[in-house]
């Protein structure tokens, strides 16, 4: 319950940069995380951490998640309700996702996994972010998205123009999920 209140809250607060009226359920997790296999992870937006919890379970023991949460208050509730060594989180703004790789000594991901509310960015925000997806994921890189109207689609596809969706009945509201593979140059 203090999740949701603390996710509520924030909600009323900062809708634009949050994006959701209610915390992702346990079960967009489980489905945002399907197949997820590699040991280097970069989570953008964890908010209060549902999908953190998930990455966490499928993650190696040596694997490591770098998350990037621009709300000091979701960053505060994940630090204290979250302990695992493996668990890298940074108060900061998601287009610095590379220095915050690099502070790791990390160069390239294999999934990027994101609970930003893409489709409330500008269109050049976008693209800028995207691109910095792109180049942060290995060759065989995926970017695993969800959304609830697909507003951002169009933009994702012209960086990424390979993309599976699903669709995650029990969330508040359904939401898709989109997987986007990183084409090979």
């Amino acid at each position: 319950m203090q999740s949701f209140n603390t996710f509520l809250g924030q909600s009323f607060r900062n809708f634009l940069t949050v994006g959701a009226i209610s915390p992702s359920s346990k079960y967009l997790a489980k489905r945002m995380v399907k197949n997820v296999k590699g040991p280097v992870i970069l989570e953008l937006g964890p908010g209060t951490g549902v999908f953190t919890k998930e990455i966490l379970r499928v993650l190696p023991p040596n694997g490591i998640l770098i998350s990037i949460e621009s709300n000091e208050t979701f960053v505060n509730y994940i630090n204290n309700h979250i302990k695992d060594k493996r668990l890298k989180l940074y108060t900061g703004n998601a287009f610095l996702l590379k220095d915050f790789l690099a502070k790791n000594g990390i160069g390239k991901v294999n999934y990027v996994i994101s609970g930003l509310p893409i489709g409330n960015l500008n269109k050049k925000d976008k693209q800028k972010l995207l691109n910095e997806i792109s180049e942060s994921l290995e060759e065989d890189g995926v970017y695993i998205q969800f959304e609830y109207f697909l507003a951002g689609m169009k933009a994702v596809k012209k960086v990424f123009p390979k993309i599976s969706l699903d669709f995650e009945l029990l969330n508040l509201p359904p939401a898709f999920v989109m997987r986007c593979k990183k084409i090979k140059k």
